[in-house]
């Protein structure tokens, strides 16, 4: 059974690295930085099924960033941080 394809993101600068992907499969990369800024790359995966890809233009931590990757032959991975939860004090 084949895993499914996953991203995982780095910050400073937004690196986004993709993992089980089909071998050679062209994989387009979209960013969405709120509050009004969306950019893409291109990116081929290896024969492993990996790619890597910088975003330069994205710094620091932008609130709300997600990040979909959707390759060629049907492959897709999503990247949505979910926010962090603060739990009630207990008396």
């Amino acid at each position: 059974m084949n895993n499914p394809p996953t991203l995982q993101v780095a910050l400073h600068p937004l690196t986004v690295s993709g993992s089980s992907f089909r071998a050679g499969e062209h994989v387009t990369v979209i960013a969405n930085v709120p509050p009004r800024r969306m950019v893409s790359r291109r990116a081929v995966a290896s024969t492993d099924g990996t790619f890597d890809v910088r975003f330069e233009e994205v710094d620091g931590t932008p609130r709300g960033l997600t990040v979909r990757a959707s390759g060629s032959e049907g492959s897709a991975a999503m990247y949505a941080p979910r926010p962090a939860r603060i739990s009630r004090p207990t008396n």
